[in-house]
């Protein structure tokens, strides 16, 4: 009873400020960028022809401003966490305890022999995607901004007029020959992001095979002693371990910015309860986005280090001692 009450409460307010008040956002002037917009330009000067680029100079990215704000508070979590750490956790302390340990006994359950090696990264990378993808559907992530010079829209009419928020358009507009560019976006959205989180973890899977196997490793790419057939599945796993980063890249990014450009098109259609379900489904796919990349490098690194024909070269060479 009283969740119903408080939804027809929600939607007869929603009515009265989309309705009568005529908060709304007007789609003519959506805007939506493929890639991190510059809020500044260090050294330089922003390009007035294209908004959220620089014409020189090193630009700060609100995606990069995002991913700051996320290292920030991590690092913070990890100070808070453990700064007073008891034996019998309570508080934040808690939940940090619930976090890592719930991760740490499903990486030990992937290779529990090296799961001391595997960890810290894999953890890392879980948590700074999962709060970067948490950060980016906060409300005013990606709807408030700054509005900046834009010579394209000057020619549109002194009419045209660019919001400041995709919940309203009032008082939050920009003026004609401007365009709002948002102080936050997620950081997962931006391909530059999620293609160096991609790379490093395909770095540190070879790294982990050469180091685990010697040149052993390198058997299953360049294997030429067991005929043409596995010659030819050697070079196969050699493009394969390329297309991963592209795969790790491509698949965060295309999840995050897709869910992003969903909630914008709603808001801008209605944006009072329409948006909600759609909402949660975004908290499902931030999870799960962290949660894949994680556990999927975890998987290719115990992989890296299992010799050719199975098993660790530590297990080849017990076998080798015992005979």
């Amino acid at each position: 009873m009283r969740i119903r009450n408080a939804v027809l409460v929600a939607l007869g307010i929603g009515a009265v400020m989309y309705f009568v008040l005529g908060l709304t956002f007007p789609r003519e002037d959506l805007h939506i960028s493929v890639k991190a917009e510059a809020l500044a330009c260090v050294g330089g000067a922003m390009d007035t022809a294209h908004p959220g680029e620089c014409a020189s100079g090193f630009p700060i990215t609100n995606s990069l401003v995002t991913t700051v704000i996320v290292d920030l508070l991590l690092i913070l979590a990890v100070v808070f966490g453990i700064r007073k750490a008891q034996m019998v956790p309570r508080g934040f302390q808690n939940v940090v305890e619930l976090v890592v340990g719930t991760f740490y006994d499903f990486a030990v359950g992937v290779d529990k022999k090296n799961v001391a090696k595997f960890f810290p990264f894999a953890a890392t990378a879980f948590l700074l995607i999962l709060l970067s993808n948490l950060l980016g559907l906060i409300p005013g992530a990606g709807s408030v901004g700054m509005c900046q010079p834009y010579a394209k829209a000057a020619g549109a009419g002194a009419e045209a007029t660019h919001t400041a928020s995709i919940y309203a358009d009032w008082p939050l507009t920009c003026a004609a020959g401007e365009l709002l560019v948002p102080y936050l976006r997620a950081p997962s959205a931006d391909l530059n992001m999620t293609l160096a989180l991609g790379l490093i973890s395909v770095v540190l899977i070879q790294y982990f095979g050469l180091k685990a196997l010697g040149a052993e490793y390198l058997v299953r790419f360049f294997n030429f002693k067991e005929g043409p057939m596995f010659t030819v599945i050697g070079i196969i796993e050699l493009i394969s371990e390329f297309i991963r980063i592209i795969s790790f890249a491509f698949r965060l990014f295309g999840n995050i910015f897709a869910g992003e450009v969903v909630l914008v098109v709603l808001a801008s259609l209605f944006p009072y309860m329409l948006p909600l379900p759609f909402y949660a489904f975004e908290l499902f796919v931030a999870a799960m986005q962290a949660i894949i990349f994680s556990v999927l490098t975890l998987v290719f690194m115990s992989m890296a280090t299992q010799a050719h024909g199975g098993g660790s070269h530590d297990d080849h060479g017990q076998e080798a001692t015992a005979h």
